[in-house]
C-alpha cells in the first residue's frame, strides 16, 4: 500500500462521512458549511492554515534527522524532506477532528459555564512544564523524538490553556471525546501503516516503550495534534471565549508582539546550537524593535515619543558602543577582555548584539525597577551572571583578567556593568519621565522575569548546570529585591 492508497483508504472516506454529518446535522452550529456560522467556518478554515503553516518546518526537520523516514516507492513525491501525502496529512486530519468535535458540539443545546479558574491556570502550568520537559529531553538521542513533540506542541496547548482552558474544560466529556476518539482511529491506522511500511520510526531516537504496537512517542503524536485541534476549536467557540478575545485585542500592542517573537527565536537553539550566533542576534534585535515601539508610546503623542524613543536608542546604542570598544581595548571599565573571532555582524570590532543589548537590557531593567536608576544597574548586574558563562561559551568574548570571579570575568566587570547601568537608566529616566511609574497590567518590564526563566534553561541546555542553577538564584534574587523594595515604598 502507497501513502496516497493509505489517506483513499482511511482518511478520504471518514473525512466525507463527517463532512456529510456535520452538513445536514441541525442545532447551535448549524450552518457551518452553509456560510449562516462565519465565525465558525472561519476559525476552523483558519485552524487548518495554522497547522499547516507550523507543522511544516516542524515535519522537514523531523524527517530530515531521519526519526521518520518514507520509502521513495510508497510516496509520489517530495517538498523540501516531506512527502506530498505529508503534507495532504496535517490538513486531513485537522479536517477530521475539527469536524468531529463540531458535530459533537451540534448535540448540544446550551453554553456550559466556565471550569474553576484553577483549571485554566493549573493547566497551562503543567503543560509549560511538559514544553521545559521536552527541550532537555532533546540533550538525549533516546528522547529526541519525545523532545521535538513536547517542545513543539506543548508550549502551544499551555498558550491556549491560559487564554481558556476553563472554557474548553467546561464540557470534559465532551473534550475528551472530541480528543480520544480520533487519537484511537488514527492509532489504529498508523499502526498498520507502520505494519505495511508506508512510513518507518527510528527506534535510536524512541525510549524503547511501546503502547501497544505503537512506539510510545508515535501514540503521543497523535494524541497531542488531537489535543491542539480540539483545543483550538473549543477554545474559541465558547461565547466567553469570544468576549475575552475583544477584550484582550487592545492589549496586542507592537512592543507585545516583537517580546513574544524575540522570546519564540530563542525556542530552536537546542535545535540547532551552530545557529546561535544568527538566532540571539535576531531575538535582540526583535527586543530592540519591541524596546524602541514601548519607549515611543510613553509620552501619548505618537511625535514627540517617537522622536524620544529614537533619542533614548540612540544614545543606548551609542553609549554601549563607546564601553564595549574602550573597555576591549584598555580594560577599563570592565577588565581585560576582546571580540577576537566574535561570531556574528560587528560594528568597529564590538558585535551588533552587544551594542543593541546595552539600550534593550537597560530600558528593561529601567523599567521593572520603576524608574530607580541603582536598581536597574543591580538587575543589569544580575542579568550579566548568567551572560558570562553563556556568551563565553560562544566566543562572543574572551577574558584576560588575571583576577576572575565569576566565568572568567573579574569583580570589576560587575561594579562596570553597575555604573554603566546605572547611569544609562538615569538617562532614560531623564528623557522619559513616565518610566517612573509603578509596573501593572501587562509592561514590557515583565519582559524580565520570563527572561529569568529562559537563560537559566538555556544555560542547562547548553550543558551548565552549575552556572544554570547560580543564575536562576542570582536574577530571581534580584528581582525579588526590586519587588520588595516597590512595595516598602507604597
Amino acid at each position: 500500500m502507497t501513502y496516497l492508497q493509505y489517506h483513499l483508504t482511511f482518511i478520504v472516506p471518514v473525512l466525507a462521512l463527517l463532512l456529510y454529518l456535520t452538513r445536514r446535522r441541525a442545532g447551535p452550529l448549524a450552518g457551518l458549511l452553509n456560510a449562516d456560522d462565519r465565525w465558525t467556518r472561519g476559525w476552523l478554515l483558519g485552524l487548518v492554515a495554522v497547522a499547516f503553516v507550523y507543522t511544516t518546518p516542524w515535519d522537514n526537520y523531523l524527517v530530515f534527522k531521519r526519526v521518520w523516514s518514507y520509502p521513495p516507492e510508497r510516496v509520489l513525491g517530495r517538498i523540501g524532506y516531506v512527502p506530498y501525502e505529508e503534507y495532504a496529512f496535517f490538513v486531513l486530519q485537522t479536517l477530521m477532528t475539527g469536524l468531529f468535535t463540531l458535530w459533537l458540539l451540534r448535540r448540544e443545546r446550551e453554553s456550559a459555564p466556565p471550569a474553576a479558574p484553577w483549571v485554566r491556570w493549573g493547566g497551562a502550568a503543567l503543560l509549560l512544564g511538559l514544553a521545559l520537559l521536552g527541550a532537555f529531553c532533546l540533550r538525549q538521542p533516546q528522547s529526541f523524538y519525545l523532545g521535538l513533540i513536547l517542545g513543539w506542541a506543548y508550549p502551544v496547548l499551555a498558550g491556549q490553556w491560559a487564554f481558556s482552558g476553563d472554557l474548553v474544560f467546561s464540557r470534559p466529556r465532551l473534550f475528551w471525546t472530541a480528543t480520544l476518539l480520533p487519537t484511537l482511529y488514527l492509532w489504529l491506522t498508523d499502526a498498520f501503516a507502520i505494519h505495511e511500511g508506508i512510513w518507518h520510526i527510528a527506534q535510536r531516537y524512541t525510549l524503547g516503550l511501546y503502547a501497544g504496537p505503537l512506539p510510545f512517542e508515535e501514540a503521543l503524536f497523535f494524541l497531542t495534534t488531537n489535543l491542539l485541534v480540539s483545543t483550538g476549536l473549543l477554545l474559541f467557540l465558547h461565547p466567553e471565549s469570544r468576549r475575552r478575545l475583544e477584550r484582550s485585542l487592545p492589549l496586542l500592542k507592537p512592543w507585545l508582539i516583537l517580546s513574544a517573537l524575540s522570546l519564540l527565536l530563542k525556542v530552536p537553539v537546542p535545535l540547532w546550537p551552530a545557529g546561535f550566533p544568527l538566532l540571539a542576534t535576531a531575538s535582540m534585535l526583535a527586543l530592540c524593535g519591541a524596546a524602541l515601539s514601548y519607549a515611543a508610546g510613553l509620552s501619548g503623542e505618537a511625535r514627540a515619543g517617537w522622536t524620544r524613543a529614537l533619542g533614548m536608542a540612540a544614545l543606548g546604542l551609542g553609549a554601549g558602543w563607546a564601553v564595549e570598544y574602550l573597555g576591549s581595548q584598555t580594560g577599563v571599565p570592565f577588565g581585560r577582555y576582546s571580540y577576537a573571532g566574535a561570531p556574528g555582524p560587528t560594528l568597529l570590532g564590538v558585535p551588533l548584539l552587544v551594542l543593541l543589548g546595552w539600550f534593550a537590557l537597560s530600558l528593561l531593567a529601567t523599567r521593572f525597577a520603576g524608574g530607580r536608576p541603582l536598581l536597574a544597574g543591580l538587575l543589569l548586574v544580575a542579568w550579566d551572571v548568567g551572560l558570562e558563562p553563556l556568551m563565553t561559551s560562544q566566543h562572543f568574548w574572551t577574558w584576560h583578567d588575571p583576577r576572575p570571579l565569576w566565568a572568567g570575568a573579574p569583580l570589576q566587570n560587575f561594579l562596570g556593568w553597575w555604573v554603566v547601568g546605572s547611569a544609562l537608566s538615569w538617562a532614560f529616566v531623564r528623557l522619559a519621565p513616565a518610566l517612573r511609574r509603578p509596573v501593572s497590567g501587562l509592561d514590557f518590564g515583565h519582559y524580565l522575569p520570563v527572561e529569568a526563566l529562559f537563560l537559566p534553561a538555556g544555560l542547562w541546555l547548553l550543558g551548565m548546570p552549575g552556572a544554570a542553577a547560580v543564575t536562576l538564584l542570582v536574577m530571581l534574587g534580584a528581582l525579588g529585591l526590586v519587588l520588595a523594595l516597590a512595595r516598602w515604598r507604597a
